[in-house]
Formats: C-alpha cells, structure tokens, sequence
C-alpha cells in the first residue's frame, strides 16, 4: 500500500480511533505550545471533536479523508501566511473557492460544503487585560478577576471548544449534521509570533467536506 492509500485509509494512527480512545490520551489534556504546536495531533482533535457530535446526534460518524484533508490544510495555512479570512482566497484564482481547492486535489465527490472558524487560543473570560513584559519582551493577557496570566486551551478542549462555535451556528451545523456529507477532513492553523501583538492568539480552522452521492 502507498503512502496515499495508507493515509486515505482511516486506519493509521489517530485517526484509526474512536473519538472515545482519542480523547483519552494523555497527550489531549497538554496545554497547546502557541510557539510550537504539535499540528498533526490539533488537526486529529478537531476531526474527532466532530465526529463525537455526530456520534452523540445519532449520525453516522465521517470516514476521514486525506485529500479533503490537503485542501483544508492548504486553506487554513493560506490565510494564516496571507493575513485574511474568508471561503474566498483572493492570492490564488486556481484556489478562489472551496469547490477549486478541493477538486485540484481530487474530482471523485459530487458534493462538497466547506467550514471555516477563526477562534481564540487562550482560555479568556469576555474581557481581560493586556499588559506588555519589557523583561520577557512580550504581551501577556490577564485574568483581572483572579489576577493571573491566561493560559491557552489543551487539545482537547479546544478542539471540543471550535466544534461547539459551529454546532451553534446554523449554516455550520448544518453541514457538519448534513448525512449527505461522508467524508471529512480538518486542519487549523494558528497566528503567527503569538504574544508579539496586542491581539490574543488565534487559530484559522477549516473543515472541508465530501459526499460521493
């Protein structure tokens, strides 16, 4: 078997798993290094985090992809890398839309829908501080309540924390509920030189997803 159809599979590594098995690794409850995150185990949560609500709705869980997979990294990297937010990518006619992205790496869906999020990485209440560390020579932002730095989220609960904004939007429930839909693939892709801008830390995310009937 190739490198491709290992990967297409489902059955190497994480995405082998049940969500169940998943999510009880241990690795799942580390807090996510901004500077460095471990992307191949944030991009499995966030498919797993997804198929868990399927799961937990009834529906049949998604079959992972590695081609949606390629498209849904490439998009999320591109508007981390280009600086905007959109289904649009206005730096590349042959990736315009979702549709363009997906069938430049594989023409086999007849349908495809596409989620995008752009979420926090810190673990805020609404509001919060910021404050400049001239000594550590980065922003830090601030719990006032409680006085205390605010930390990022582990895999886990970010992962189930990304899924939940789309479950409460409509038009993203309704494709991450939609049966028609089989196949997923999911990427995020954080904000570069976190700490280095009044802004929190973000994450870009994208799901991109495939029926073939």
């Amino acid at each position: 078997m190739d490198v491709y159809a290992l990967l297409n599979s489902g059955k190497l590594g994480y995405y082998g798993m049940t969500d169940e098995d998943f999510f009880a690794l241990p690795k799942l409850q580390q807090i996510i290094p901004l500077n460095a995150p471990d992307t191949l185990l944030l991009d499995a949560a966030i498919f797993q985090a997804t198929n868990e609500a399927r799961r937990k709705n009834g529906i049949p869980i998604f079959t992972y992809d590695f081609s949606l997979y390629l498209s849904s990294s490439n998009h999320a990297r591109s508007m981390i890398v280009n600086n905007f937010y959109n289904h649009r990518n206005p730096y590349s006619g042959f990736e315009r839309t979702a549709d363009k992205r997906i069938e430049l790496i594989t023409k086999r869906f007849r349908r495809t829908a596409e989620n995008i999020g752009q979420y926090q990485t810190l673990v805020t209440k609404q509001w919060f501080g910021v404050h400049w560390n001239s000594g550590l020579r980065h922003y830090e932002f601030l719990d006032m309540d409680e006085n205390t730095i605010c930390q990022p989220y582990t895999y886990a609960d970010y992962a189930h924390y990304c899924v939940r904004q789309w479950m409460e939007s409509t038009p993203h429930r309704a494709n991450l509920l939609n049966t028609h839909y089989t196949y997923l693939g999911c990427a995020a892709r954080l904000s570069g030189s976190p700490y280095q801008e009044r802004r929190a830390p973000y994450a870009r995310l994208v799901q991109n997803f495939g029926g073939e009937k």
